[in-house]
């Protein structure tokens, strides 16, 4: 993959149809991710990321490679106001490529420069070892151990990090 030829941006309303493909195919490819929530429809997907663009409290940028979605980056918030949960995906076959860094980067550069958020959290399964080894390098710290479930239905062992960005 050429870095180059990859662009990451916000998600606008162009993008919903090829968002839930994505979404729809990153379910199928991992027991790491997994999408909450209803299915939508592609004017319901339109019309979330036309709120989106007008928050300071939610992202959605996604990883484009020739005009196919590849991997994105959302930053939603939590009950608590000065707390945003990241969260990160790719596509497996581009996994292992720098494409997870480059997203996280976006995110928390959006979450210090745009969001209202002074820090950042996320959840992150324990067995996915080169997830926690990105967010370690990136400056997270666990705040707690956790169990969850995974889309499955299998308990495992989590992790809860965070990261302050203002």
């Amino acid at each position: 993959m050429s870095e180059a030829a990859v662009d990451i941006r916000p998600a606008t309303v162009r993008d919903a149809q090829g968002l839930l493909s994505l979404l729809a195919t990153l379910q199928t490819e991992s027991t790491t991710f997994e999408v909450t929530g209803p299915t939508l429809a592609v004017e319901q997907q339109e019309q979330q990321i036309s709120q989106i663009e007008q928050s300071d409290g939610h992202l959605i940028a996604v990883a484009a490679l020739s005009g196919t979605l590849i991997g994105l980056v959302t930053v939603m918030p939590t009950a608590d106001p000065a707390v945003g949960e990241i969260g990160v995906a790719v596509l497996k076959q581009y996994w292992h490529q720098g494409l997870g860094t480059a997203l996280m980067l976006t995110g928390l550069d959006w979450s210090a420069l745009e969001s209202r958020y002074n820090v950042i959290t996320l959840t992150v399964q324990e067995r996915n070892q080169h997830a926690v080894a990105l967010y370690e390098k990136l400056g997270f710290q666990t705040v707690q151990e956790l169990s969850v479930k995974d889309p499955v239905g299998e308990t495992v062992a989590a992790l809860e990090m965070q990261i302050a960005v203002k």
